[in-house]
């Protein structure tokens, strides 16, 4: 989803309902689900070894508390999947030449967030930010197969290869901007979002960027 888009979809936002309509959102809760659109890139690291990954999809559940007009705080869980291709360069005493293969991404998210409306309306931009964790699975081949058995309720035994893939869980935290609209019970935001994964080490940090569309209700 580009820029361009979001601001369309902001623009009839704009106009679908008054900006003067007051608020009724102060101490209720609320739920959420919506898409998540993670924007490709092109990231180098020691060694020469480089990666690009393709746009990105994803799901968001969360719940917040809006303890009042503009305060609001919360907790969300986020799945993300990006096709990558790898260009692997060969190590000290390598002479082989450079390798390329394609794979794909997975994250787990679980951030903790607080979010400013400026506006006690129905209709009003906001800031976030939040912090957590972020389980990484990079698909990346950690060991030989594995053939494994398991023995389910009902079902019986059933057995499945399987290959142990390089994973990592990382701290994360993430700083974003969009628009919100109160319609009744319903609540709907657009917004970008950028997160930061704290790899470490000489690899310091590394950022995505997000867009995302929220469908909820109040309670």
């Amino acid at each position: 989803m580009t820029a361009r888009r979001l601001a369309l979809i902001a623009a009839l936002l704009a106009v679908a309902v008054p900006a003067a309509a007051q608020t009724n959102r102060a101490g209720k809760g609320e739920f959420y689900i919506g898409p998540v659109f993670t924007d490709g890139k092109t990231t180098t690291f020691d060694g020469g070894s480089s990666v690009k990954t393709d746009t990105g999809n994803g799901l968001i559940v969360g719940y917040a508390k809006n303890l009042n007009p503009h305060l609001a705080a919360g907790v969300e869980v986020e799945w993300d999947s990006q096709d990558y291709r790898a260009t692997v360069q060969p190590g000290a005493g390598n002479t082989n030449l450079a390798a390329q293969y394609s794979s794909y991404i997975e994250s787990r998210t679980i951030r903790f967030y607080g979010t400013w409306n400026l506006l006690d309306k129905n209709f009003t931009p906001f800031v976030s930010g939040g912090l957590g964790w972020t389980y990484i699975d990079t698909n990346i081949p950690a060991g030989l197969p594995q053939n494994v058995c398991w023995a389910y309720p009902w079902y019986g035994a059933y057995c499945a290869s399987y290959v142990p893939t390089q994973t990592t869980t990382k701290f994360s935290y993430n700083a974003g901007a969009g628009l919100r609209l109160d319609v009744g019970k319903g609540v709907f935001r657009l917004a970008a979002n950028s997160q930061w994964y704290d790899f470490g080490g000489s690899y310091g940090s590394s950022n995505v960027v997000q867009y995302r569309i929220d469908f909820g209700t109040k309670f």
